[in-house]
């Protein structure tokens, strides 16, 4: 389906904005969004806006307006039917991670509704529970208008650097992806041992064992050392490459 879709994209350019417009909005739907891959192909898409294929603005506007008009519909689902939507048949099967959306929402509120528009399963659920949970109308119409602002251009954005990357030279773009790959592993890892330490510093108010304190400071000198690494490389000058392409394009 993503290959169809993708392939009529690049025969039909003039119909680019409508096709995302509809993949957003129906990502962005109440519980439909959880049938729909409509990450993976705003990815694919991007990559076509950085190989030049597509421009960037109209295809940004279309994913931006069609996921604030789809969650701005899911609120008003949840607002309007309250508790009673959650015995419809389709919303049913999803009870856990309607209960952990629940769940998430009521502890982060209005931050809750911003972030979980950034997260694959949350972002087809959290407008829905903000409805049912009777979230202010006001409040949820700009925290939906503002996160779609940095929510469009950042799903398009990796795409968008790999297809400039491959613009340039295939082989390099490989190598380019996996080493940036590794890196981000690194940082990701750095960042998670981190939090777990100071997660169990504050929780049990315990000192912590000497191995948990060397994974931590493991971890950062791995990442810090596979940046340095990086950035003395000529992967570093390909990369500058590549954002000064997505400058001129943008």
């Amino acid at each position: 389906m993503i290959e169809s879709i993708l392939e009529f994209i690049k025969q039909n350019s003039e119909f680019a904005w409508a096709v995302i417009f509809v993949v957003a909005f129906l990502e962005s739907m109440a519980i439909v969004g959880l049938l729909v891959p409509g990450w993976v192909l705003l990815v694919a898409v991007g990559t076509l806006v950085g190989a030049d294929v597509l421009s960037f603005y109209p295809i940004v506007f279309s994913a931006y307006l069609g996921a604030v008009i789809g969650e701005y519909i899911s609120f008003h689902f949840g607002y309007h039917y309250h508790e009673k939507i959650l015995s419809w048949q389709f919303v049913a099967k999803h009870k856990n991670l309607i209960r952990l959306c629940r769940r998430f929402f009521h502890r982060h509120g209005v931050g809750g509704v911003f972030i979980g528009r950034f997260f694959g399963p949350t972002r087809a659920v959290i407008p829905l529970v903000a409805g049912i949970s009777e979230m202010n109308k006001m409040t949820f119409f700009w925290v939906n208008i503002v996160s779609g602002i940095l929510w469009a251009p950042l799903y398009l954005l990796p795409g968008i650097l790999v297809g400039a990357a491959f613009s340039l030279d295939k082989e390099q773009a490989y190598h380019l992806l996996l080493i940036l790959g590794l890196v981000s592993f690194a940082f990701i890892m750095a960042f998670r041992y981190t939090k777990s330490y100071w997660r169990s510093q504050y929780h049990t108010k315990k000192q912590n064992k000497p191995v948990s304190i060397i994974k931590v400071v493991l971890w950062w000198a791995i990442a810090l050392a596979c940046l340095t690494i990086f950035l003395n490389s000529p992967y570093a000058d390909l990369l500058n490459q590549i954002l000064m392409i997505l400058l001129v394009r943008l």
